[in-house]
């Protein structure tokens, strides 16, 4: 859940600064000394003050709302006092941020074993199944990448990492036209759909492309 709550703190932040140009007085996560007698219990994440009006703000995103009964107390506790406010922030979150959060990926060696499975495949006529291994592969194989580059991604889906990789001049086009044509063609198939896009050689492609990363990452770190 670390990246979640870098993404709470991140708006909290941001809203700290524009109710201070706003003329409040902000408290962020504020001591007991700072919350009134009926909240002394709770720690909120933010109070702001201005004249007559008081308000507490909570930020959260949609998963940790849903597992935090503390705001909903305090929201049951401001509705029964006359001049607070209360406002609950969500923070937009994709769903991939932290569908795999604790999770770790495949290293290179992983990543190696997956590639020689899907040669193994498409030599017995699988190559549906080979793409799919090979694409595994590769999509480990971008996260490395990022990580040899030291880049700042706000999501590690597969097409926010590609574009990224792209801007920064990482990847040529090329690569970046045939990493977005395979991920719409992995869509199609796992889906259970047939993908007029998908040829055979396009697994010899992502597979040359990935055994590059690897070596460059190898590269690196004997360096």
């Amino acid at each position: 859940m670390k990246h979640i709550k870098e993404l709470e703190l991140n708006r909290i932040k941001a809203l700290e600064e524009e109710y201070h140009k706003q003329g409040y007085e902000v408290f962020l996560e504020p001591a007991p000394d700072q919350l009134p007698d009926f909240l002394k219990s709770f720690q909120p994440d933010m109070i702001v003050l201005k004249d007559e009006e008081k308000k507490v703000i909570e930020v959260k995103t949609r998963i940790t709302l849903s597992k935090n009964p503390q705001t909903r107390e305090i929201a049951r506790l401001i509705n029964e006092q006359e001049g607070w406010g209360f406002e609950i922030v969500v923070v937009k979150i994709d769903e991939d941020t932290y569908r795999f959060e604790g999770m770790e990926s495949c290293d290179e060696e992983d990543i190696l074993y997956r590639i020689e499975d899907a040669k193994k495949l498409i030599d017995s006529g699988h190559s549906e199944a080979a793409f799919l291994y090979v694409w595994s592969a590769s999509e480990a194989a971008l996260r490395l990448l990022v990580k040899k580059e030291a880049l700042d991604v706000k999501s590690f889906m597969p097409s926010h990492i590609i574009k990224a990789l792209t801007i920064e001049g990482v990847i040529s086009r090329d690569h970046y036209k045939l990493l977005m044509s395979a991920m719409k063609i992995t869509d199609t198939v796992v889906h259970g759909y047939k993908s007029d896009d998908f040829k055979s050689d396009i697994i010899q492609k992502i597979i040359d492309f990935t055994e590059e990363i690897i070596k460059q990452y190898d590269e690196v770190l004997s360096a």
